[in-house]
């Protein structure tokens, strides 16, 4: 997973390029005597160019690996929390990425900064009571990236089942039509139901623990079941 921590090195803040705020001395310790010599005022202006620095436009960033930074690293960033599963490809394309950034500052200061307000935004939704919607859109808006962990497992295991099993799964929790069950189909159908039920009661658990919406959380689940069924 990438490092947001990247980039942060404290040597760098003793660069030219960082410390000194209108000169450019090569000395570091002459560059920050020049800090230290201006008024209060003066002084507060610099530091705070010197950390806002940190957080500037990377205009000068590789352009293609710029592109991959801004698509990959809100996905990885929020795969944990929005509890879902990144495919192969982007993967193996981000830790591709992830090599690459290492080599590129400007690339590894954007990787920082949108890793920040990535959590930022999602923890500004959890506080809010909008946890689910902010990662149900987050996930649909990244689709090609990545699904919901629960959709993934669920479509791996109806790959396994009959067509009647999948279609009575489909009646009974998502609303499709009725149909019949021979009697061999009543065991994989029951265990896929169970399969729900486990994650629905998880999810109320985690809900509880961390004082989210009960339902909400339960409903996701649910959700997610149905996208994988109804994509048979």
């Amino acid at each position: 997973m990438l490092n947001p921590f990247f980039g942060l090195d404290a040597s760098r803040l003793g660069s030219p390029r960082l410390c000194a705020v209108g000169h450019r001395d090569a000395n570091p310790a002459a560059c920050c005597s020049v800090i230290w010599s201006m008024s209060p005022v003066k002084r507060c202006l610099a530091a705070f160019a010197i950390a806002a620095s940190l957080f500037a436009p990377v205009a000068q960033a590789n352009d293609a690996l710029e592109a991959k930074v801004r698509a990959y690293v809100p996905v990885v960033s929020l795969a944990k929390v929005c509890d879902f599963r990144i495919n192969d490809a982007t993967s193996d394309d981000h830790r591709a990425m992830h090599e690459a950034v290492k080599t590129d500052p400007n690339a590894n200061k954007l990787a920082y900064r949108l890793h920040y307000e990535t959590q930022t935004a999602y923890i500004k939704a959890r506080d809010g009571g909008q946890r689910v919607a902010f990662c149900k859109d987050f996930i649909a808006a990244n689709s090609q990236y990545a699904k919901a962990r629960f959709t993934a497992v669920v479509e791996d295991h109806m790959s396994d089942v009959s067509t009647s099993v999948q279609k009575a799964i489909a009646h009974n929790v998502c609303g499709a039509p009725p149909v019949k069950l021979s009697k061999a189909d009543w065991k994989p159908y029951a265990l896929i139901k169970k399969m729900l039920q486990i994650e629905q009661k998880l999810a109320k658990e985690k809900a509880e623990t961390n004082g989210w919406n009960v339902t909400e959380e339960t409903t996701a689940v649910t959700e997610q079941f149905c996208a994988a069924v109804n994509n048979r």
